[in-house]
């Protein structure tokens, strides 16, 4: 599929492409740089949503979640502001293996985030799909390496609107060609309700771009009338809270 320009033509320095855990870093990390940035969301309701379990953190990602918060990242700090239960896993073992994992409210954490991004510097929150990758081939005597054929140029929205760019950054999650299972039932459909994106899926094949399928769980959901909570041990968090954040320490 190729869309009409709608006349809305802008420049920019990068484009991210999602608005999750990974493009809000994404983002952020750019704009910090004093690059003008814009992230695309499908919904400014969806900005660094938690659509399986609302937790940051966890066995290996806690480490991870750390690591970002030492290169400046943002996950860390907002979810020691919106946590509602914190809890280091694994202090039966050594402490090569202890995991912080904070449960979030998922709402708040949502909110927070977005809040960081509308408040940042050279930083513009989009809500738009993008359909199409814009790009130019690469002339013999401009090519840097042997296996660089094309150059990114920009995007187009679903409405036409074209943002060219030097840097495309693409934080797609699991919506890609997304597909949703329930049983015998398969939806074409992303997380938590939302649109896949099947016309970016068209736009990286027509480039040339492989595409793979990967498979994500989701926990199921039950409505708490139904159990007897009677029966079950309540697992309480940590009284000493350890921050995720360095800058909270």
């Amino acid at each position: 599929m190729s869309l009409k320009c709608n006349g809305i033509r802008e420049k920019v320095d990068v484009c991210v492409v999602g608005a999750g855990h990974a493009g809000c870093e994404a983002a952020l990390a750019c704009a910090r740089l004093g690059l003008e940035t814009v992230i695309f969301t499908v919904s400014v309701d969806s900005i660094a949503l938690m659509p399986c379990n609302p937790n940051i953190g966890g066995s290996s990602k806690g480490h991870l979640v750390r690591e970002l918060d030492a290169l400046g990242g943002e996950m860390g700090k907002v979810i020691d502001k919106t946590f509602i239960q914190s809890k280091m896993l694994n202090v039966s073992k050594g402490p090569a293996v202890h995991s912080l994992r904070a449960q979030a409210d998922k709402a708040d954490y949502t909110r927070t985030m977005r809040k960081v991004l509308e408040n940042q510097e050279h930083l513009t929150v989009k809500q738009a799909e993008v359909c199409e990758l814009l790009w130019e081939n690469i002339s013999d005597e401009d090519k840097k390496e042997k296996l660089a054929t094309k150059r990114i140029t920009g995007v187009k929205t679903f409405t036409g609107a074209v943002y060219e760019c030097k840097a495309v950054i693409l934080c797609t999650g699991t919506y890609l060609k997304a597909r949703c299972l329930c049983g015998e039932a398969i939806t074409q459909t992303g997380p938590n309700g939302l649109q896949a994106a099947n016309y970016l899926t068209d736009s990286l094949l027509n480039m040339g771009i492989e595409i793979r399928r990967f498979k994500t769980g989701t926990p199921a959901r039950m409505d708490k009338r139904s159990i007897d909570f009677s029966k079950m041990e309540e697992q309480v968090g940590d009284e000493k809270v350890v921050p995720f954040s360095f800058s909270t320490n």
